[in-house]
């Protein structure tokens, strides 16, 4: 029945048009289609985001983090002198979310947020230094959020830009620090890509992964090779790494990572009770390190993953200020410098990815 009428104004459709066809002037020959512009503009192309191959992006994910035994040389400094603290593990916590907020051929706009909690487990518990204490009775916390934006150009170039604000610290979620200690670490990229499996551009950060405030040049790479199991996904310095994928739900990544910030003790003062002189409640712990290693991801489905990291941390700062300051490459005298040896780390996650 429902055919039928259908059928029906059709055929009533085009007979009432052809009507008003045999009802036009005769010079209806003459019609031009020039004099008609297009509705609206073509489509333009734009380039993506991604290359083939390369590693799925999470959007939400949940992590664990362990370190193994390590020694920390602390001091010496004020009236304390120099002591070494054994640490038999690390371990900590980590969430970190990157989710597009809008989403055209034109531009893509995502919003992150991040927390990472670490905690020192002291195998001794001879320290007597603020320090040390500081460490054993405060975990360290690094809180994040972040705008990236891809804009491209054209169907070979764009722009990739990204602004956050974190809030590092031994900070207790009944304390939180006040807005004055916002960091805002910034990379803004000019990029090129050339064909679906090569992407990279250069570009200048302002970053805290060194400990201290650094303004630095980075260069944005990944590229899928010929045999297409193979890769590579960089943003130089800050990681380089090369990709083996089985299939497209088993990806190895080999190479390093820097991961670091500032860190504001401000139970530091609180630590060395009535001795505590002015400031010292402006302690700023600057803590980096290089992970050295193999990250293994398994995808259970299309939208679930999980990953297991392993490999070699390396220290690269663990010194403190006596305030936030841009320090750069600048070797000045720290307000009390420390060391702390390499170890073994690992960490497992569970993520929701993008198809």
């Amino acid at each position: 029945m429902k055919t039928t009428l259908t059928l029906a104004m059709s055929m009533f459709m085009l007979l009432a048009a052809s009507g008003l066809l045999s009802a036009q002037d005769d010079d209806f020959d003459d019609f031009d289609p020039s004099m008609f512009e297009e509705a609206g503009e073509g489509l333009k192309a734009f380039c993506t985001n991604k290359v083939l191959g390369q590693s799925p992006s999470s959007l939400i994910s949940f992590g664990f983090d362990f370190q193994g035994p390590t020694t920390i040389g602390a001091g010496p400094y004020s009236t304390y002198g120099a002591e070494d603290i054994e640490v038999g593990m690390l371990n900590g916590f980590r969430f970190v979310s990157n989710v597009p907020i809008l989403s055209k051929n034109n531009i893509l706009i995502n919003w992150g947020v991040s927390f990472v909690q670490s905690h020192y487990q002291f195998s001794n518990d001879n320290s007597n230094g603020p320090f040390g204490a500081n460490l054993r009775n405060h975990s360290l916390k690094w809180m994040n959020t972040n705008f990236t934006i891809f804009k491209p150009l054209s169907e070979r170039r764009f722009l990739l830009l990204q602004v956050g604000g974190e809030l590092n610290g031994d900070y207790s979620f009944n304390n939180m620090p006040e807005l004055n200690q916002l960091r805002v670490p910034a990379a803004f990229i000019y990029g090129f890509k050339p064909n679906d499996n090569m992407i990279w551009g250069p570009g200048i950060s302002r970053t805290y992964l060194g400990g201290a405030l650094n303004l630095l040049p980075v260069i944005y790479y990944y590229q899928t090779f010929k045999n297409p199991k193979w890769g590579v996904e960089a943003l130089f310095p800050a990681r380089v790494q090369a990709r083996y994928r089985w299939n497209s739900r088993s990806v190895l990544l080999m190479g390093y990572q820097v991961e670091g910030a500032t860190y504001r003790l401000s139970n530091f003062g609180e630590e060395l009770g009535n001795t505590a002189p002015a400031g010292f409640n402006q302690t700023e712990l600057r803590r980096s390190e290089i992970r050295l290693g193999l990250n293994y991801n398994k995808g259970l489905n299309d939208f679930i993953w999980i990953g297991a990291q392993a490999g070699y941390r390396i220290n690269y700062s663990f010194n403190a200020d006596d305030s936030e300051f841009f320090r750069g490459f600048d070797r000045e005298d720290f307000f009390f410098e420390n060391t702390l040896t390499n170890t073994l780390y690992a960490q497992f996650t569970i993520s929701m990815v993008s198809p």
